[in-house]
């Protein structure tokens, strides 16, 4: 039996499609739908499939699926209702540890944040979808371990030096909001 990962490197499309169902998306095109178009905004295929996403093609991937969700709300005569924003790329990326988790619990304390997609380096490159809890993540996967799990924190390390058992990219954390306001 095989799973997601094992066999490709669509961790990227499908972080995307898990934090829109996290956000309450719950219209029937959001799965299939949104996987696709995230898959045809980028260019790189069939490098793409064995080598998974860089942050910039899942941002290109994000920014068309929100495209495509704003028109489709437009349509329906509704507002939609979620931003998406990368708070550490560039010149944003925290510079430690501490500082990247100091900066993202005062993200997450904001009632606004629904979810976030975080790029993980070790113990392999992924891309998955989580929910942040008070001392944990819980995550929203599609590889074989399962669709949630949960992370403690203090697991976790941001940046390049490592001594914990998973080490994420400082820079690639992307957060969902609710702009219930329009």
């Amino acid at each position: 039996m095989a799973y997601q990962g094992e066999l490709d490197g669509l961790c990227g499309p499908y972080a995307i499609v898990n934090a829109y169902h996290r956000c309450g998306l719950k219209e029937d095109w959001v799965g299939q739908d949104l996987f696709n178009i995230a898959c045809l905004a980028v260019d790189g295929w069939p490098g793409i499939l064995w080598n998974g996403t860089s942050f910039p093609q899942l941002r290109t991937m994000l920014a068309a699926c929100q495209k495509e969700l704003k028109k489709a709300y437009r349509k329906a005569g509704e507002t939609f209702h979620i931003e998406v924003d990368y708070p550490f790329s560039g010149r944003q990326r925290p510079k430690s540890n501490g500082e990247y988790w100091r900066r993202f619990e005062g993200l997450f304390a904001c009632e606004d944040v629904l979810c976030g997609i975080l790029g993980m380096e070790d113990p392999h490159e992924h891309w998955i979808a989580f929910e942040n809890r008070k001392r944990q993540l819980s995550l929203f996967d599609s590889d074989a371990k399962g669709e949630r799990w949960r992370i403690t924190k203090v697991d976790i390390h941001a940046g390049r030096r490592y001594r914990k058992k998973y080490l994420i990219n400082r820079r690639e954390l992307v957060i969902f909001r609710s702009n219930a306001a329009g």
